[in-house]
């Protein structure tokens, strides 16, 4: 019995490793419309890993924390985002997405993580 008791407790404590991760989703647009082919990154303003995703033809992207492992860790983050290549004309996004990010999100416990990202361009 005792070596069922220590085996259930060993296994239990193996079963949830690592960090709590909440799911996170959204959309970036550009001047209103959507950026295909965004690169996302989320890193937690305190320690751990970031989480990144990418955008699809609509500007939709989900996080992931690792391969095979949606979400990100709970709690602020600082987010950059990036562009492979020009869209809508514009030769890159501002640094204040990216090299010089200003955008902040929290991260809760939950499903409910839904960030929207309307950038603008230089320009406007």
């Amino acid at each position: 019995l005792i070596c069922v008791v220590v085996s259930f407790a060993a296994f239990a404590g193996c079963a949830r490793s690592g960090p709590e991760l909440a799911s996170v989703t959204g959309r970036v647009t550009l001047d209103g419309q959507p950026i295909p082919g965004a690169r996302l990154m989320f890193q937690p303003e305190a320690t751990g890993s970031p989480s990144y995703g990418a955008t699809d033809k609509n500007g939709s992207y989900e996080l992931g924390y690792k391969r095979g492992v949606n979400g990100a860790m709970i709690g602020w983050h600082i987010v950059s985002i990036q562009l492979d290549s020009p869209v809508s004309g514009s030769k890159s996004l501002p640094p204040r997405y990216n090299t010089q990010s200003t955008l902040r999100r929290e991260v809760v416990s939950g499903e409910n993580n839904k960030f929207d990202f309307d950038l603008k361009s230089e320009a406007k």
